[in-house]
């Protein structure tokens, strides 16, 4: 088996998306959403600190569901990490010897020994991170959780050169499509379909590189308590932070990344932005979704190359959602380079160690 079919390229798929890029009919300009874009009503937005009469019942809901075992985590550790120097991010030390993945897994080890449960845990490699991070696994046993955790891969794809071909040489052309394929992914492992024969009814997302993405059951409670299919965390907007944030697309709340966002819409007139923390019913992810790709250019060894990527926050558009704001010096710390670790490395090991 070649690293295409070990990783789901779909042939047919990514040859129609070519075809389209050659004639012109797909570029960065298909990215911006053509409809009507507003800013949301943040009053609508559930916000703990500001809502203390709910918070008990919320919590009891939350734990609860974990005392009764429906809960499992989902570890995204996949990205190509470019940003990071192309090392597969979630085995880099972050403290006193500990990987990202360690701190996420040992935040998950506490859940269990508080509610006396053993909480499935998915971890979403890609081809890029795999080996590294069943290594990493295997040397140190799992970090004590050997028996919770389950691996499986997101997609492969193929990177195109400006003029539409594909990028060679070879080991420059492999990408994984975004974390849009979660969905996908998860469903073609076997796991999710899994989890829920054996009772399991929510799923928690979070990225491997954001430590303050830990379980807590109040944001859990909320989620069941509104009986939605997605529940994402919002949090305060800093000047100069980039992504995705909460915008009303032709009547319909949902999450827009930046690039979608028309060249006119303020974006400042929206205070918080998607964290890529999120909550799902787990069998609402049961489905054959149909996620838009988008055009994304990146430079690989000084050339231009183009991928075709999708986004696990357009599952908004499809799925009810909920949006709670967290507090950000709480629940969001993304690494996205060397020097933000070295920054950060000591807040880190305050809050985490």
């Amino acid at each position: 088996m070649n690293i295409l079919q070990k990783y789901n390229f779909d042939e047919k798929l990514f040859e129609g998306l070519r075809k389209k890029f050659i004639s012109g009919e797909f570029s960065d300009k298909n990215n911006i959403i053509k409809g009507k874009v507003l800013p949301p009503d943040e009053t609508k937005f559930f916000n703990p600190k500001k809502d203390e009469a709910v918070k008990q019942k919320l919590v009891e809901l939350g734990a609860s569901a974990i005392k009764n075992k429906k809960l499992g985590v989902v570890i995204v550790n996949g990205g190509m990490a470019t940003r990071f120097g192309g090392v597969v991010k979630g085995i880099v030390e972050v403290y006193d010897r500990k990987s990202f993945m360690q701190i996420k897994l040992e935040q998950i080890k506490k859940i269990n020994q508080k509610y006396n449960v053993l909480i499935p845990i998915y971890i979403m490699n890609s081809y890029a991170t795999e080996s590294a991070t069943l290594e990493h696994l295997e040397i140190n046993n799992y970090f004590g959780l050997k028996n919770s955790i389950k691996c499986f891969s997101q997609f492969i794809a193929k990177r195109l050169d400006a003029n539409g071909e594909y990028h060679l040489p070879e080991n420059e052309s492999y990408y994984g499509p975004g974390h849009g394929d979660f969905s996908f992914a998860f469903q073609k492992s076997g796991l999710l379909s899994d989890f829920l024969k054996n009772g399991g009814e929510h799923i928690w997302y979070s990225n491997v590189d954001n430590l303050g993405a830990s379980i807590n059951e109040l944001i859990l409670g909320y989620h069941i308590d509104k009986q939605t299919e997605m529940t994402v965390e919002l949090a305060e907007k800093y000047p100069g932070d980039k992504g995705g944030a909460p915008a009303i697309v032709n009547n319909h709340l949902e999450i827009v990344e930046q690039f979608k966002f028309p060249a006119d819409f303020n974006q400042d007139s929206i205070s918080v932005f998607n964290t890529a923390t999120y909550i799902f019913k787990a069998a609402s992810l049961d489905k054959n979704f149909k996620l838009p790709f988008y055009y994304v250019e990146k430079k690989v060894a000084d050339k231009k190359v183009i991928q075709f990527e999708h986004l696990a926050g357009d599952l908004s558009t499809i799925l009810k959602s909920e949006y709670i704001v967290v507090d950000r010096k709480e629940r969001f710390f993304p690494i996205k380079t060397p020097q933000d670790l070295e920054k950060d490395r000591n807040k880190l090991r305050e809050l985490f160690g």
